[in-house]
């Protein structure tokens, strides 16, 4: 096997896990959704790390790396929150809009977040904005806990906010 895809296919275990995360969760499947969520940051984490070990860092692999983070921490932690919120409150469908608008703006928030990473670089070991892929994650495990819908709400709206801050993250 040639070295060079080796990272490409952790970046491609965090797609597979985000698009795994979406189906168990528009089943019902609440912490399975959660658990292939976390299982991408995982793939995540270690894609870029692989990558720079082998020596095989390369273009695709960013813009792929950034591809797959929209689904598995933009849409996957959207959907999982608006579905536990359908699911549990049992809306008026006017409630129901509403919460699908502010899921798709988080979605579209993470996205945007991600476009500016790939066109910008780092200054001084700061990145702009809260990583989609910490924003992500932070939805899916306070999902887990029967908070009150409210609370999941605003956590998804303070999040799409700090996605397209300028607030400076210190790169750990």
């Amino acid at each position: 096997m040639n070295k060079n895809f080796i990272p490409n296919y952790l970046t491609l275990c965090n797609i597979f896990c985000g698009f795994l995360s979406i189906l168990v969760t528009v089943h019902g499947y609440y912490v399975w959704g959660t658990v292939f969520i976390l299982l991408a940051m995982l793939a995540d984490r270690y894609d870029g790390i692989v990558a720079r070990k082998l020596g095989v860092v390369s273009d695709i692999g960013h813009d792929l790396d950034s591809l797959c983070d929209v689904v598995s921490f933009g849409v996957a932690p959207a959907i999982l929150i608006f579905e536990k919120f359908v699911s549990i409150d049992k809306p008026t469908s006017t409630l129901i809009v509403i919460v699908a608008i502010l899921s798709a703006i988080y979605a579209c928030c993470g996205a945007y977040r991600l476009a500016r990473f790939n066109v910008t670089k780092m200054k001084n070991g700061y990145y702009q904005g809260v990583p989609i892929t910490t924003c992500g994650s932070v939805l899916a495990i306070i999902s887990l806990f029967n908070l009150p819908s409210i609370i999941n709400l605003l956590l998804l709206i303070i999040c799409s906010y700090l996605m397209v801050s300028n607030l400076k993250i210190k790169k750990i």
